[in-house]
């Protein structure tokens, strides 16, 4: 039986706090576009955000953040570190994500092989990169279907093809799955608040974080575990245990 800490059973959406809306019209090509709204830290970058626009016309953005760039003052303090399978790519991050999700939607399920992606958002300017070993940068524009630089763009290892991390306009999307933290440990502001495009998932997950048709806050509620055939897990438990093809009337009600 699907049970959490207290032996109860596993209920849908347990965080129904968020209005319920129709689905958002927007797509998840720029997972950037929706940012909770907090100030970015002063890591001692005095230019514009660079590629703020998106496109290819940024120059010298290999020396501007995220990538070799000098802090003035000193304000950018490494609190993470990241770096691909083979070692080649580094990069260190000041402070704590904004926000961390789950995305379902297909283009992450086809780009990352994996039936969702688990990402974290940081502010442009607090990720520096620390190592470029003969040059294996790799970019990629989904976009375009091109291996360049034009935000935003997907940026990995050229020799392990590790994913590093997604270039937005304002800010990097950034695969925990590649940061070193100590004793393996996630940090809490690592662990996801939300799912994003769960109408596309092909694995439930009842995990008790909210799951959105589209966007966080921007489309509506959907319930994390359903009868369902043609989604993982194999085994959806039965009727009573937690799965349900609707929120249920507490939660409808709640909204």
């Amino acid at each position: 039986m699907l049970t959490n800490s207290k032996n109860d059973t596993v209920h849908p959406n347990v965080h129904p706090d968020a209005p319920k809306r129709k689905h958002s019209a927007s797509s998840p090509e720029d997972h950037h576009q929706k940012v909770p709204n907090k100030p970015f830290p002063n890591t001692g970058w005095r230019g514009p955000i660079p590629s703020q626009q998106g496109g290819s016309s940024e120059e010298d953005f290999m020396h501007k953040p995220p990538y070799k760039w000098k802090s003035e003052g000193d304000l950018f303090k490494p609190k993470y570190f990241s770096q691909c399978w083979c070692g080649n790519v580094a990069f260190e991050f000041h402070g704590d994500p904004i926000d961390a999700k789950h995305c379902h939607c297909r283009q992450c399920q086809h780009l990352h092989g994996a039936p969702f992606q688990w990402a974290v958002i940081f502010p442009k300017t607090s990720v520096r990169m620390v190592k470029n070993k003969d040059n294996s940068l790799h970019f990629f524009s989904t976009q375009r279907r091109q291996g360049v630089h034009d935000v935003p763009c997907k940026v990995s290892c050229d020799q392990c093809r590790s994913p590093m991390f997604d270039e937005g306009r304002n800010t990097v999307l950034a695969y925990p799955s590649s940061f070193k933290f100590p004793d393996r440990k996630v940090p809490l502001d690592f662990q996801p608040t939300a799912h994003i495009f769960y109408s596309e998932r092909v694995m439930e997950v009842p995990d008790g974080v909210p799951k959105w048709s589209g966007h966080k806050g921007q489309s509506e509620l959907l319930p994390e575990l359903t009868t369902q055939e043609g989604t993982m897990p194999k085994y959806k438990g039965k009727p009573g245990e937690g799965q349900t093809d609707t929120p249920s009337k507490e939660k409808r009600e709640g909204q």
